[in-house]
């Protein structure tokens, strides 16, 4: 090292196999703590759309109680004054049209909440997948005698 070389040597030394291993290594933990940084944002994403569900369904299930007890308390009374049907068949028409408002409010926070997915999002465990693929390659071409490069690469590009 820093002194005079002798003609056909190379000025610079290359880095042995356990530096390049090393340096394949530290690469990898690198790259492997951004995929997870990344998917633990994605499920925050999710956990996110989760409430806003949530916040649908509850709010749903309140006024479908709400309303039922005061439109049946409301209504009933004046159907039964206007149509002289008996009370008992105005409270069935008035609950029936309160239960089916609710239904539809209840069906509407299942549809949010079926657009929730809590597992590995699909495009952070395809990127995880290559990441695993590209290292595999790497550690596979410092330990052979002749390297090789990626297809579509050159050893120049790495």
């Amino acid at each position: 090292m820093g002194g005079p070389t002798v003609e056909g040597e190379k000025g610079d030394e290359e880095p042995t196999l356990g530096e390049l291993v090393r340096e394949i290594a530290h690469d990898a933990e690198t790259l492997i703590d951004q995929q997870f940084e990344l998917i633990r944002s994605e499920w925050r994403q999710e956990l996110d759309q989760a409430k806003g569900a949530a916040a649908a369904l509850g709010a749903g299930t309140v006024l479908v109680a709400t309303g039922g007890v005061l439109a049946t308390l409301m209504v009933v009374h004046g159907l039964q004054r206007a149509t002289r049907l008996p009370l008992w068949g105005c409270y069935g028409l008035v609950g029936g049209a309160v239960g089916a408002f609710g239904a539809g409010l209840l069906v509407g926070g299942m549809r949010k909440a079926g657009d929730i997915h809590l597992a590995v999002p699909p495009q952070s465990l395809a990127a995880l997948k290559e990441n695993f693929a590209w290292i595999g390659d790497q550690a596979t071409q410092m330990t052979s005698p002749n390297p090789t490069p990626s297809p579509g690469r050159s050893l120049a590009d790495e």
